[in-house]
Order: C-alpha cells, then sequence, then structure tokens
C-alpha cells in the first residue's frame, strides 16, 4: 500500500484545523476520515493474509479485530468484510485510500459482491466508483441493486415467496397505546403504503401537522370511517365497534376533573376521588380526559348495576336503550360553556394523539 494518499489527507486536514473555516474543516476531516478506514482495511488485509493475528492468540481476523480494535461483533464483521472489497477491486480501494468515498460506500460494494458476483462488479467497476464519488451511499446502493435487479431477476420471485411466508401483523396493547408490529409481503404493504400516502397528505401550505400526526390522523379517520359505515360483518348481531366501560361515579368525577382543567387552568385542579377507573375494551384503564373525550363522540348505554344502597351486582339488573351522545349534544350540555367544550375537546385530542 502507498500511504502517500492517507498522508496527503491528514496534512491536509491538519492544516485546514488551524485556519480553514468551519465548512473546509468539516469536509477535510471528512475525507481524512475516509482515507484513514481506507488504510485500516488495507491493514487488515495484509495481517489477514499473513496471519498475524494468531500472535496474539486470536484464531480468526474477526477475534482479532473484538479483541484489539475493541469493536463488538457487528462493527467486526462489517470491518473484515470490506477487506475483501479493498483487495478485489483495485479502483474501490485507490478512491477509498484518497478519501474520495467513505466507509457506508465501501458496504454497498461489499453488497454488490455478495449478490451480483465478483465478474460483473469488476465490469462495473469504474461507472460504480464514479457514482460512489458524486453521491451519497443511499443513490449507489439503488445503482447496484438495479444491476443486480436486472441479472438476477429470479431473486426477486424468491424475496416474494420468502416475504409471503413471514407475513404477520399484529396490534398489541401497552400502558400508554397500542404498538404495531409485522411484515407484509410485496402487494399488501404496497396497497397499505398506498393508502397512508393518500390519508397523510397535508390539508394546504396551512397544515403544519408532523408527518406522524398527518399518519395517524389519517389512519384514525379511515378507520373511524369503516366501523362507521355499517359495512363489516356482524358478531352475534352487534356491528364492530369501539366500546368503553365506566361507572356513573368515575364519569361524574372526570366531567368534574376535566372541568376544573378547562374552566380553571390556573389553578391545581383537585383530587380524583377514588373511583373504579373507565376501560376501553381490549386495551386497559384510561384516564379522565380520555373518557371525556369519549363521551363527546360516543354514542352511550346506560347499564343498572346496583340500585340506591345496595352492592355492586355481577350482572347487569336493566339496560337503558342507546341514545346518541355526539359532539353536538355535548356542547349543549348544561352547566357546560362552549369555550369549556372547545378546550375540552382540544384537550382529549391531544390525549390521544402520539408524541412525535
Amino acid at each position: 500500500m502507498d500511504p502517500a494518499p492517507t498522508i496527503d489527507a491528514m496534512r491536509t486536514a491538519a492544516r485546514t484545523l488551524r485556519v480553514g473555516d468551519a465548512r473546509e474543516r468539516a469536509v477535510a476531516i471528512q475525507r481524512a476520515k475516509d482515507a484513514l478506514d481506507a488504510a485500516q482495511a488495507i491493514a487488515l488485509a495484509e495481517l489477514e493474509a499473513s496471519k498475524d493475528f494468531e500472535i496474539d492468540g486470536c484464531s480468526t481476523l474477526n477475534a482479532w479485530v473484538r479483541t484489539q480494535l475493541r469493536m463488538n461483533a457487528g462493527q467486526a464483521t462489517a470491518l473484515v468484510r470490506s477487506v475483501g472489497v479493498l483487495r478485489d477491486l483495485p479502483l474501490v480501494a485507490e478512491a477509498a485510500v484518497n478519501g474520495q468515498i467513505s466507509a457506508a460506500h465501501v458496504r454497498v460494494f461489499v453488497y454488490g459482491l455478495a449478490h451480483v458476483g465478483l465478474d460483473l462488479m469488476r465490469m462495473h467497476e469504474e461507472l460504480f466508483v464514479q457514482v460512489a464519488r458524486e453521491h451519497e451511499p443511499g443513490e449507489l446502493f439503488e445503482t447496484v441493486k438495479h444491476l443486480k435487479d436486472r441479472t438476477h431477476p429470479d431473486d426477486l420471485d424468491d424475496a416474494w415467496e420468502k416475504g409471503m411466508d413471514k407475513q404477520d401483523f399484529q396490534v398489541n396493547a401497552l400502558p400508554d397505546g397500542w404498538h404495531v408490529t409485522g411484515f407484509l409481503n410485496t402487494t399488501t404493504g404496497a396497497k397499505l403504503k398506498k393508502v397512508l400516502d393518500s390519508v397523510s397528505a397535508p390539508d394546504g401550505p396551512e397544515d403544519t401537522r408532523s408527518g406522524s400526526e398527518r399518519r395517524v390522523q389519517g389512519l384514525d379517520d379511515l378507520l373511524s370511517s369503516i366501523l362507521g359505515s355499517g359495512s363489516l360483518p356482524s358478531d352475534k348481531g352487534l356491528k364492530p365497534h369501539v366500546s368503553v366501560f365506566a361507572d356513573a361515579d368515575t364519569v361524574a368525577a372526570a366531567a368534574e376533573r376535566v372541568r376544573q382543567q378547562t374552566e380553571e387552568p390556573y389553578l391545581r385542579p383537585d383530587p380524583m376521588p377514588p373511583t373504579e377507573p373507565a376501560t376501553l375494551a381490549g386495551h386497559g384503564a384510561i384516564g379522565p380526559n380520555l373518557l371525556m373525550y369519549f363521551m363527546c363522540i360516543s354514542e352511550v348505554t346506560a347499564f343498572l348495576m346496583k340500585t340506591d344502597g345496595g352492592t355492586r351486582q355481577a350482572q347487569v339488573l336493566n339496560a337503558r336503550p342507546r341514545r346518541n351522545h355526539r359532539p353536538s349534544a355535548a356542547r349543549q350540555a348544561p352547566g357546560r360553556s362552549p369555550a369549556a367544550t372547545k378546550s375540552l375537546e382540544r384537550r382529549a385530542q391531544r390525549a390521544v394523539r402520539p408524541t412525535t
């Protein structure tokens, strides 16, 4: 290895650190770092060829990197793999030693050797190095991947079939919300992506919501429209719906709590009485603000669970017919001013809106 390019990059960085402005220093430091990364990889290639890592009691180069360079297994593996790239692709090695491409670019060439093959990578090496010099690693990866897709079309079908084998989708309750996990096959994922892109589009230039807020709100609107359409199949005569269960004492205490928070925001609200917390079916206990939000937008059915002075029954004694309790009715509720209701709705919306 000719150390001159690496030394020149380090000298340039040292000189720039003394007299250059912030932009020049940042560029020079990055170039020196990239050159040193390449020089380190070449030194490891020489170490692998000589087997001198055995002098330190290590059986493999990977083990030597972990112990002597104090890297974890993942870092060591990535570094050792880059050794093969600089050994097999001389133009890549030259650009790396001169600090023209980064270690991240070299990792893309590692991917190319593994998935495209040495012959094809050498055939297109000059073009790939030019792309690496002028673009970020992601652009280089797309270029290499495009060559892989053209030359190995059967791999695309293999990936599709493997994706179908491991597809899954789960929504699990957590104390502060729901955790969505899973893996979608190619076609289902493309449909979901298209729907989310559509429902999360900004409403206009004045829409200041973040992308995460728009996606969640768009999904919420979509799910609300599906549940409200009545098109989903019934279960024992009941259409799918979201249920919240709360004692009358809990509703009264929550209403008073939220009233104090909205009408007297400068005062500390009174402590909540020890009532049974409201429960969102399938999730768990919810707080007073979220309960009041559901009261504003939901239909309410009252169940008689105990009579005056009696004890709570395990079974329903009586049920009142369902009545609509829409936001318009909530705004006309006795003792609640329009300003208080709007503040309540804003507070409740914040309570169910994910943080960013």
